[in-house]
């Protein structure tokens, strides 16, 4: 589900700007800047926002006149296939939504744009949102396709992706559409899909009109050639649930924000308010269509034109329909707020798995957080907060954790920023594989050399003080990365250079996350639209739960016929085994009841004589990524503790078994450990 990385597939491809980010002589003076939710004595991150707030200044062209749409970047060289004005996407829209909004409301005075001037683009994108969102070549059920291109003609959709092999026979008939069919894949324009009824289309190198040589030379006569380029260039309506749900929010954050007291009697705030409630209300069939009630998970989207839901081979041929069925992502905020406005199977949240794993701080500390998929900054804190989730102390804890740990890496090898998805500095290079590896579900190679500066501002959300001292601390590298159009991405520390790209979407999270301002423009929308309070509505609160009680049962189990022995005595238990393989032990909880996990910290008291890396599965909770806890204990002889926060979610609170796996199937495992203490401590 991410939000720029498809960009690369738009057009052609983008490259990277031929000059080299210089420090202007003179940053932006700060006449003219008032924000009033910042805390005035964070001089360096009141530096870093202003600057960025140099990205709205007019003389840019930064915003498509026709529509008021931010455009999709900075970068834009026709001549060497850079096109990042040429087109849009729903997240830039919405935070561009979001910040008119905050700049209506007072909580960003800047000399680019008056609060009345903002209320103005704002009634000219919204004349285009409801526009577009009827647009059947833009929209589908109130729905907007991931990308919208602008043209002399308006807004258009995105080149496909793919194409069906019967759309070639329909046109050219059975025999020679397979004779144009094995042209194309010969020629590497093409790669069949699903038995090779449809196909990917590869757009790399000599591609288009003019490449019609080797196997497609048969074919390069003008009728031919036009007709088959046709099918391959057709525009569609690719729907992204990610996509669509940060638009909702932000939408939804910018009624917040115009229901703010300076600015909610205002009789242009108010027809804009009505009008954002009327672009989302209109979404709800479309995200009644996307949820799989089969699968209790929304779709990871719909491609309206070829009526296929979005998905992908495996590695044996097999067509695997994609869901979200992960919960730590940048969408995860969204997903929830879809959830709670449209009145949606509350299934959605709780079948998104999650994985906590540890991190060894510089210190020697394990800190315990949610894993994400890349081991992305913007993933594990997203884009914005806006849920609640600071008012959780699950989510607050794990939150809190992963900026402390995302300031320990960063310092431990000289990072002036978060390593989170983002363009690389490696030419052309956007990719989401820039993260944490610790901290990574995905076990393909991170890159750890290009930390992008986007995060710190949903991270000043969650540690203000803390962001502010990292900012002073790496002031002069972040200094140099400034222009008069704001930062850029951010720094490659192999090269020694700043990577010189920008888009709106990631420069406007960081002021917006800067501003502060989501989580009560949120609150007030839900107050208005008669909406259930975010994150706790839904939640009971669970007790404490202690797992060596007597009323839970332990077993163990080995493949290799020697059960591991588990001595219980009092309120400790001893597993030993001098030769298993795979260790398991299991915890049955009490009868046929569960347990509620969700919200506060799982408490492990242990002794051991040698480290030991296991993991833990929460049996009863998502159908495709088991919620899990990797965990490790070290050699100590002094009772030691594992403090692992558990995120407020409703995929945690019918927890009926608890299985911990010690070691692997190929190595034996001598386990001496005392557990002295288990138990699950609820959020006060």
């Amino acid at each position: 589900m991410k939000k720029t990385v498809s960009a690369l597939k738009f057009l052609v491809l983008f490259v990277a700007g031929s000059t080299q980010a210089q420090p202007p002589e003179v940053l932006v003076s700060s006449d003219g800047f008032h924000f009033p939710l910042v805390n005035s004595e964070h001089q360096n991150v009141q530096r870093l926002l202003i600057n960025a707030m140099g990205y709205l200044d007019p003389e840019h062209g930064l915003v498509d006149p026709v529509s008021g749409y931010a455009v999709e970047g900075w970068n834009h060289e026709p001549q060497r296939g850079l096109f990042l004005r040429s087109f849009t996407q729903l997240t830039a829209i919405g935070e561009q939504l979001e910040l008119l909004a905050n700049i209506a409301a007072g909580f960003a005075d800047n000399p680019y744009i008056s609060r009345p001037e903002s209320l103005s683009q704002l009634k000219l994108m919204l004349s285009s949102l409801l526009a577009d969102q009827q647009d059947p070549k833009l929209s589908a059920r109130g729905l907007l396709g991931n990308f919208l291109g602008f043209d002399a003609a308006g807004r258009i959709g995105p080149l496909s992706e793919e194409v069906e092999k019967i759309k070639f026979v329909e046109l050219f008939g059975e025999e020679q559409a397979t004779e144009i069919w094995a042209a194309l894949v010969a020629h590497g324009w093409i790669i069949p899909q699903q038995n090779g009824s449809f196909a990917k289309i590869s757009r790399k190198g000599e591609y288009g009109d003019s490449y019609f040589s080797g196997a497609l030379a048969p074919f390069a006569d003008s009728n031919t050639r036009a007709k088959i380029m046709s099918l391959l260039d057709m525009r569609v309506v690719q729907i992204i649930f990610g996509d669509n749900a940060n638009l909702t929010a932000s939408a939804a954050k910018a009624v917040g924000a115009l229901l703010h007291s300076s600015v909610q009697d205002n009789p242009a705030a108010v027809e804009l308010r009505d009008k954002l409630e009327q672009f989302i209300a209109r979404q709800e069939d479309g995200y009644r269509q996307l949820y799989d009630g089969d699968s209790g998970s929304f779709y990871f989207g719909w491609n309206a034109t070829h009526s296929r839901n979005t998905g992908w081979e495996d590695g044996n041929g097999n067509w695997i329909v994609g869901h979200m069925d992960y919960l730590v992502n940048e969408s995860r905020g969204p997903l929830q707020f879809v959830v709670q406005r449209f009145g949606l199977p509350i299934d959605a949240v709780k079948n998104s798995g999650f994985k906590i794993k540890p991190y060894k701080s510089a210190d020697g500390r394990d800190i315990y957080t949610l894993a994400t998929w890349n081991g992305s900054a913007f993933e594990s804190i997203g884009l914005s907060l806006f849920m609640q989730e600071m008012r959780s102390q699950g989510w607050r804890e794990n939150l809190e954790n992963s900026v402390e740990i995302m300031l320990d890496f960063s310092r431990q090898h000289n990072l002036p920023g978060f390593l989170t998805e983002a363009y690389s500095g490696n030419g052309i290079e956007y990719t989401g594989y820039i993260g944490i590896p610790e901290l990574a579900v995905n076990d393909k190679p991170r890159i750890t050399n290009a930390p992008s500066l986007y995060s710190l501002g949903a991270a000043y959300t969650i540690a203000p003080d803390s962001i502010e001292r990292f900012v002073g601390e790496n002031w002069k590298q972040i200094e140099a990365l400034f222009t008069d159009h704001g930062p850029w991405e951010g720094y490659n520390t192999t090269q020694g250079k700043a990577i010189a790209f920008q888009t709106t979407a990631h420069t406007l999270s960081l002021i917006l996350g800067i501003l502060g301002s989501a989580e009560d423009n949120m609150n007030r929308y839900m107050a208005w639209s008669d909406v259930a309070t975010p994150s706790n509505a839904q939640i009971a609160q669970p007790p404490t739960f202690n797992f060596l009680s007597e009323g839970v049962r332990w077993n163990s189990w080995s493949p290799t016929g020697e059960p591991l022995k588990v001595l219980r005595g009092g309120n400790e238990i001893w597993i030993s085994a001098d030769a298993a393989r795979n260790g398991t032990v299991t915890l049955l909880l009490r009868q046929a009841t569960s347990a509620n996990l969700s919200n506060g910290a799982l408490l492990i008291r242990y002794h051991a004589r040698k480290p030991l890396d296991a993991v833990v599965t929460l049996a009863a909770g998502p159908k495709v990524f088991q919620n899990e806890i990797f965990t490790r204990f070290d050699v100590t002889d002094v009772e030691k503790e594992i403090r692992i926060p558990m995120p407020e979610t409703p995929g945690l609170e019918e927890v009926s078994e608890l299985l911990i796996r010690f070691g692997d199937d190929h190595i034996l495992l001598p386990v001496d450990l005392t557990i002295t203490g288990f138990e699950f401590v609820a959020a006060r």
